[in-house]
């Protein structure tokens, strides 16, 4: 009866001193880390930094660790103390990844825990307007249909969230179309405007700029409805494929372990923060929109966009060991 009364009280005090630690955080600067150093994703860490400094009142720092397609980023928050003081920003790498490379050094899917979705940046799918420009999507469809293997579409690599995106779309219309890896995003798109590809799906915000400057012609949004940046663009759902609907989210994480009282005070400074309306247009303005989830929430989703993933892989036998 002493052992287990001296067990008690134990468990009674350490339970104390998480509670303390917990009302007490944070209780110095904390740091944000990016997988990625520019376009949408430094955005909305940018954004984040500066709402949670204001909101936790602590500075929250942006750290860089970018390289091997987001890994570098979520393996050192995955494995820094789970206090609360190490917090990731990622984006639809963390369930891709393990789809295509299961044989990591660590599990992005359980060496991480949710703490929030924040946003979700819509993708658009463009062409070469000398090849493509008086086509709308049911005239591309129909010759890439009449030319299977002819035409290409780009990518950030072997692997990458838009050539994932792209299989599925060839999946969904059964189409026949090289791919044509590159060494980022930004290099495919580059390929798309000279022409040495045919087309390729990217970021909105990224996209625009070219799109209206006549470099590259957007055949759709790959959203449920049109979006305002490209009010004359049809959605997915428009042209008839809904399935076609693939954002790129982007979300909060911990390590695992931190205490959940730490996680939910971080989301819930982050839905204030975010919701607040010059945040909201701010991001707007970027072409990105809030998208609040709480911690489990966002686990839920993590769990289902990573069995989505895991399909398209399998379905077009893409794998990945690097």
């Amino acid at each position: 009866m002493k052992t287990a009364s001296a067990l008690a009280m134990l468990l009674l005090a350490c339970s104390a001193r998480a509670v303390a630690a917990d009302a007490g955080y944070p209780a110095k600067p904390v740091k944000l880390v990016l997988p990625f150093p520019t376009g949408a994703t430094f955005v909305v860490g940018q954004t984040l930094a500066e709402t949670l400094t204001r909101e936790l009142g602590q500075a929250v720092v942006i750290e860089n660790k970018s390289g091997a397609g987001g890994r570098i980023a979520m393996e050192h928050v995955a494995k820094a103390p789970a206090d609360g003081y190490t917090l990731l920003l990622s984006s639809p790498t963390l369930t891709i990844t393990p789809a295509i490379n299961p044989a990591l050094r660590f599990d992005p899917l359980t060496d991480l825990a949710p703490v929030a979705m924040v946003a979700e940046v819509p993708n658009v799918f463009v062409v070469n307007p000398q090849k493509f420009g008086r086509d709308d999507f049911a005239a591309l469809r129909a010759r890439i249909a009449a030319n299977p293997g002819k035409f290409s579409f780009g990518s950030g690599g072997a692997g990458s969230s838009n050539h994932l995106a792209f299989e599925k779309f060839k999946a969904l219309t059964s189409s026949d179309i090289l791919h044509v890896p590159y060494q980022g995003a930004s290099q495919a798109v580059t390929a798309a405007v000279g022409g040495q590809i045919d087309m390729v799906i990217n970021g909105l915000p990224n996209s625009v700029p070219l799109i209206k400057g006549q470099q590259l012609k957007a055949m759709f949004v790959l959203t449920k409805e049109r979006q305002p940046l490209l009010p004359d663009v049809p959605s997915a759902v428009e042209i008839g494929l809904p399935d076609m609907v693939v954002t790129t989210w982007y979300g909060v994480l911990a390590p695992q372990g931190t205490p959940p009282a730490i996680r939910e005070k971080v989301a819930a400074a982050i839905q204030r923060g975010l919701s607040a309306p010059d945040v909201r247009k701010r991001l707007a303005d970027n072409g990105i929109e809030f998208v609040y989830s709480d911690p489990a929430e966002f686990g839920a989703f993590i769990k289902q966009d990573y069995a989505a993933w895991k399909k398209v892989v399998a379905d077009a036998a893409i794998n990945v060991q690097n």
